[in-house]
C-alpha cells in the first residue's frame, strides 16, 4: 500500500470515530509540539504539522489512533498492523 493511501485510511479512522483532523502549519502558530492526540475542551483531535512529510503524517496519525479504542469497526489488516505497530 501506498504512502497516500494509508495516509487516506488512517484519516477516514479518525473521522469515524468523530475525532477532529487539523492540519495546521504549527511552527508559525507559535505551538511548540510536533503534534498528535489531543483533548481541547472534550473534544478529541489529532494535531497535524502540514508541511510534515507523508510518512510523518502517518506515523503521527499511527500513534494517535493507537491510544484510542478501536474495537468494533473495521479496519483493514495492513492499517491495523500500522497502527498497532506504534509506541506512544
Amino acid at each position: 500500500m501506498n504512502e497516500f493511501t494509508l495516509l487516506e485510511h488512517l484519516e477516514n479512522i479518525a473521522v469515524r470515530l468523530g475525532i477532529e483532523l487539523r492540519y495546521e502549519n504549527l511552527a508559525v502558530s507559535g505551538i511548540r509540539s510536533e503534534g498528535g492526540y489531543c483533548r481541547v475542551a472534550g473534544k478529541e483531535m489529532i494535531l497535524i504539522n502540514r508541511k510534515d512529510s507523508p510518512r510523518r503524517k502517518i506515523t503521527i496519525l499511527a500513534k494517535s489512533l493507537n491510544r484510542v479504542n478501536l474495537e468494533g469497526i473495521f479496519i483493514p489488516p495492513v492499517v491495523r498492523r500500522v497502527i498497532e505497530e506504534q509506541v506512544n
